[in-house]
């Protein structure tokens, strides 16, 4: 068995916020937990698409989770469903509107800082080539 390092879990659940822990595995309470509701969520998606069930099944989305399935296989299609449909859950829908914003947020003001980051090198440019042009009528003039 892995001993605790100290290091955070990325392994996790989202919208649910259960962690895979350091021994690879979530933990029982957690696990019952998600099996028995997970249903109601993957229900609501089904029910709330205007596809029929068997094209959403053939497209690789599920109604429920297997309770046969590893803990990181249930993480798998835990997160596809949710980072997917997460918007058409009732119990996760304001934490996977206020994810996506913040990561929006976080995209553009990333995309603001290149931008700014590309006038200034472009200020610089301008007057280097100024420079250049002043430098030239001088010789011209001589």
């Amino acid at each position: 068995m892995k001993k605790y390092d100290g290091t955070p879990s990325k392994k996790k659940f989202k919208g649910y916020n259960f962690y895979i822990q350091c021994n690879d595995k979530l933990s029982q309470r957690n696990r019952e937990e998600l099996i028995e509701t997970s249903s109601n969520h993957l229900g609501e998606v089904f029910s709330s698409l205007p596809c029929s069930t068997d094209k959403m099944i053939r497209d690789g989305l599920i109604n429920e989770l297997d309770k046969n399935l590893t803990d990181f296989e249930l993480l798998d299609q835990w997160n596809f469903m949710y980072d997917s449909f997460g918007y058409l859950m009732s119990r996760f829908k304001n934490q996977w509107e206020r994810e996506r914003i913040k990561s929006f947020k976080i995209q553009t003001f990333q995309n603001l800082e290149r931008f700014e980051e590309f006038v200034d090198r472009v200020s610089k440019l301008e007057g280097e080539i100024m420079k250049l042009k002043l430098k030239s009528n001088r010789l011209v003039n001589i």
